[in-house]
């Protein structure tokens, strides 16, 4: 099971598509994930909003804002990060 983990506020867009980007990715190489999203005032708060949302895979930032591009989850649910 590859840890997942998602920061942010699920009604924001870009951690709407950042989610959906990473279940796509997980699914076309089918990989089995475990997601963890991190969404509560107390968290978030402690965070600079403007590095909202956040994903990690294998505890490693694999993206930060913006949604990664797909190649880059596949590197990162492969380990393959740099």
């Amino acid at each position: 099971m590859i840890p997942v983990k998602l920061i942010g506020t699920p009604t924001c867009r870009r951690y709407q598509k950042m989610r959906s980007s990473v279940l796509a990715e997980a699914e076309r190489l089918n990989l089995a994930i475990q997601v963890e999203e991190v969404g509560d005032t107390e968290t978030l708060s402690k965070l600079s909003p403007l590095s909202l949302p956040r994903l990690y895979i294998w505890d490693a930032l694999v993206a930060s804002q913006n949604p990664p591009k797909p190649e880059l989850i596949s590197q990162a649910l492969n380990g393959n990060l740099e």
